[in-house]
């Protein structure tokens, strides 16, 4: 519920406080509110016939789904309380769960007042060691770190930047806008690094001749590191020869040359790590004997299947057929055709974001259902939801990471974003809702952590490579933290395994809880390339 849980549960603190709201806990057992009455305990039923969906799988799904997300937000564990909120806001409202898990994902939710009334109303459900208990978080969440400005009167931490933009083949602002909005929130409010102001130094390209420019302009730019973001024409030529002594460190990876270098390091494994991932989502959680591929025959994509996926289907035994999706597409029905025409029992969508609207229209079309479609993150999009979403629905995707749809996201992924709501769009207003964008945030403000950590007297291409390798794992709570530990492997460039799969419950894009389909939500496929 975003915020809104957070702020209803604090206003219920005050309110119960002003009124001695621990008395009212003292008959818990006996001492019923009109609300709780209708509502057995801890996960139950309703007694009564009046619930929207209680006869309904999908709105018991809803249910369950609430009641868990509240108690993760509060960290209290009392399922009757938490049942009586959301089953009085039914009644209230006139709603099916389905329509408040809709309304407290959006922007603006319509069910404040009926939370806030249901709060207090379902009190009775409260023990007074609870009670206490809830009002230790509201004083807990009070606590914010005042913003310090970084000192502009001190010599600049620069850090390169070189990005794909204005390319038919492939355009990718996302991640810089994310970046971007990164450095200005660590400027602001972080206070640089060691009070040193970050610097971005930025160079765009769009071609093999750009790109090579690009390169060697930043190798000679005097800067403490690069961040690739999403580059497809650095196969073509040293791209990590010409940064010379300068390390990479971020952005995103691609290619099997972008795995093993030594002045190279990614927060991210990049294709490999989620091809590896998806196939063992694949074999392990949806347990399917065959595949059909859909992906961009591109250096980078062939890199991945052949390093990250078929090593796995190969080991569980699992068939595949790669099925080539033309840059530009098109026409998508001759691919999706041909994937429905191998009797697969699941259709994989590995490609770039200009296909997937095609795609997932033509898989429509050719009546594939929605249960049988996976998606890359690249399709992760509000634009992509907002135009097609309705027929994604059952359909299981990559996420890049949790995001604010996530509402069954562990209590400390809430705790972060409530305490960076807004930051992204504050510091990047051109920055749209992207797996891209969500990348280009975390990379920059994982690049702040470790740089803080060194020290800005300390930052050096040795210290910055010897860190990332001393086999700690680090990272932000929204990611699922980063370590470089794969060199064994010949891997050594890629610090992060783990990748998120979910399934589509909503047309916006809301997901459902991942133990629905699998362990834990997140799998480890570079594990399995040991």
């Amino acid at each position: 519920m975003k915020k809104t849980l957070l702020a209803v549960f604090t206003i219920f603190v005050m309110v119960v406080a002003a009124c001695g709201g621990s008395d009212s806990g003292s008959d818990n057992e006996s001492s019923q509110s009109p609300a709780a009455e209708s509502t057995t305990s801890a996960g139950g039923s309703s007694q009564e016939d009046s619930s929207p969906v209680s006869e309904d799988t999908d709105g018991n799904n809803a249910r369950d789904t609430l009641i868990g997300l509240v108690s993760a937000v509060t960290g209290l564990d009392n399922e009757g309380y938490v049942a009586c909120i959301i089953d009085s806001v039914a009644e209230a409202e006139g709603l099916t769960y389905e329509e408040i898990l809709q309304d407290i994902t959006s922007e603006e939710s319509q069910t404040d007042e009926a939370a806030e009334a249901a709060s207090i109303a379902c009190i009775a459900e409260l023990s007074p060691e609870e009670i206490m208990e809830l009002s230790e978080i509201g004083e807990e969440g009070s606590d914010v770190d005042e913003p310090v400005e970084a000192d502009y009167s001190l010599p600049a931490v620069r850090i390169g930047l070189m990005n794909q933009e204005n390319d038919p083949i492939g355009s990718f602002p996302e991640i810089r806008f994310g970046i971007e909005g990164a450095v200005n929130y660590i400027n602001a409010e972080l206070g640089g690094i060691d009070g040193h102001p970050v610097e971005l130094v930025t160079c765009l390209q769009n071609s093999v001749p750009a790109a090579q420019e690009c390169a060697q302009e930043l190798a000679t730019s005097d800067l403490v590191s690069v961040i690739n973001g999403v580059n497809i024409w650095t196969v073509a030529f040293d791209f990590y020869g010409t940064m010379g002594d300068t390390p990479v460190i971020g952005g995103l990876p691609l290619f099997a040359g972008d795995y093993n270098q030594p002045n190279a390091r990614y927060f991210n494994g990049g294709s490999v790590q989620v091809y590896s991932a998806a196939a063992r989502f694949v074999a392990e959680d949806l347990g399917v004997g065959k595949v059909a591929v859909l992906v961009n025959q591109n250096p980078a994509a062939t890199a991945a299947l052949d390093s990250g996926l078929a090593p796995i289907f190969d080991a569980y035994g699992i068939e595949y057929e790669a099925i080539d999706v033309p840059i530009p597409l098109t026409d998508a029905i001759p691919p999706v055709s041909q994937a429905n025409a191998a009797n697969a029992d699941l259709v994989m969508l590995l490609a770039a974001g200009n296909e997937c609207v095609p795609v997932i229209r033509a898989a429509n079309q050719l009546g594939i259902p929605a249960e049988k479609m996976f998606y890359s993150a690249t399709c992760d999009t509000e634009d992509i939801y907002a135009e097609v979403g309705e027929l994604m629905v059952g359909s299981y995707i990559h996420k890049g990471g949790y995001t604010d749809r996530e509402v069954w996201a562990p209590a400390e992924v809430w705790d972060e974003f409530d305490r960076t709501d807004g930051l992204l769009e504050k510091y990047s207003p051109e920055a749209t809702d992207a797996s891209f964008t969500g990348l280009g945030w975390a990379t920059m403000l994982d690049i702040y952590d470790l740089y803080s950590e060194i020290g800005y007297e300390n930052l050096t291409a040795d210290t910055i490579i010897g860190t990332m390798d001393d086999g700690q794992t680090r990272g932000r709570v929204g990611s699922f933290g980063w370590s470089c530990v794969y060199a064994d492997i010949g891997l050594q460039s890629l610090c992060q395994g783990s990748a998120l799969f979910v399934e589509i419950g909503y047309s916006d894009g809301t997901s459902l809880p991942p133990e629905i389909i699998g362990p834990e939500g997140y799998v480890n496929g570079l594990d399995l390339l040991n």
